[in-house]
């Protein structure tokens, strides 16, 4: 597990206050943030100029399939293939899917996720046209998906992009490696005692019993890694480390090409997969799996060695360069979506995602 980056230090997986403080305690601070900044810049919806092209800039309840149709053509050579196919809710949805996947030679394990989604909902990695069927056979018609290619690599990294509009060129502003949820076997705890020992993973204790059925209730021998999910993201336990240091001009030329091949784009997360460290300081076979935009952490504040006033720092210089970036693309007259826009994504995302199946 994890061979393509450095092996984890077990004492500090999560910072103190991941494990302390709950979601909502936590995005209080956040949240006045984001207020003082929007009556500085009299709008609330103001970020949702920072990536003009990017439905809503990217910021909440976008289409991932339409920031994925922007990335140009060098850009695209870069991108995990995928298709995007909307489920009807009828006995064609799967051989429609098939024949799509077919056309562009895609072939199984795929992962499938929402087109409208967040934080790893509903993502799974599907094995064959069975899986496949069961997955269509558990969403609500209409429900657009993306059907993309499964990158084997386990080496996985965020990074965050910023450039200034006019600015010739961006930066990497954060680099996190994204390690998935796992438990570490002691000889004589079961699985499910081990997911139960942390106050991180037992929230999340469904999701892993429905993938881990068969030994939920097993002792994982003394030092075994047990992956919990395929899908990495904070709210089903995933792991990051600040990977700052890895950081060389190779990648960030690589990284400067692809942003500039997706039009108006200047503030976001890359999530991708790649074979080593040593490919990924040269910016090499790198796999995009996703684009995030306005609405996109810096991963390191989930950092197991950042305090919780760092975290804090680090989301005010976000947040402030956020709108400031948003407030020069309205004088350069892209105008920000209302409010009103954004609540009818909110409840469209949301009535989805009710419906989405388990990740794995």
């Amino acid at each position: 597990m994890h061979r393509s980056m450095p092996p984890l230090q077990r004492d500090r997986l999560y910072p103190v206050y991941r494990r302390r403080l709950h979601d909502l305690v936590f995005y209080v601070v956040p949240a006045l943030m984001w207020i003082a900044l929007s009556l500085r810049h009299m709008s609330v919806t103001l970020p949702t100029a920072a990536n003009p092209k990017m439905e809503v800039g990217g910021l909440w309840g976008e289409r991932k399939s339409q920031d994925l149709r922007l990335f140009g053509e060098r850009a695209a050579r870069r991108l995990a293939p995928y298709v995007a196919f909307r489920a009807e809710g009828s006995a064609d949805d799967l051989p429609t899917a098939l024949a799509r996947l077919g056309e562009a030679g895609l072939g199984f394990p795929i992962v499938v996720k929402p087109d409208r989604g967040y934080q790893g909902w509903g993502v799974r990695k599907v094995e064959g046209p069975d899986e496949l069927a069961a997955y269509l056979a558990n969403v609500l018609p209409g429900t657009g998906l993306i059907l993309q290619r499964f990158v084997a690599h386990d080496g996985e990294a965020a990074v965050f992009y910023i450039r200034e509009p006019g600015a010739s060129h961006g930066r990497i502003a954060s680099m996190v490696l994204t390690y998935a949820p796992h438990v570490v076997g002691d000889g004589s705890s079961t699985l499910e005692a081990l997911v139960d020992a942390d106050p991180v993973l037992a929230g999340n204790r469904a999701v892993y019993r429905e993938r881990h059925r068969a030994r939920w209730r097993t002792v994982v021998p003394a030092n075994e890694v047990v992956t919990l999910t395929v899908a990495r993201s904070a709210r089903l336990g995933a792991v990051y480390r600040d990977a700052a240091h890895l950081v060389t001009p190779e990648l960030e030329r690589t990284i400067e090409e692809i942003a500039r091949d997706i039009p108006e784009f200047h503030f976001g997360r890359f999530d991708l997969r790649f074979s080593s460290l040593e490919a990924l300081r040269h910016g090499e076979g790198l796999s995009i799996l996703e684009l995030n935009g306005a609405g996109a952490e810096m991963l390191h504040i989930w950092d197991g060695r950042t305090r919780l006033r760092d975290a804090y720092r680090i989301l005010w210089r976000q947040y402030r360069t956020l709108f400031a970036i948003a407030a020069e693309n309205r004088r350069r007259g892209h105008r920000p979506a209302g409010i009103g826009t954004m609540l009818a994504l909110q409840r469209r995302q949301e009535h989805l995602r009710r419906a989405y199946p388990t990740s794995t």
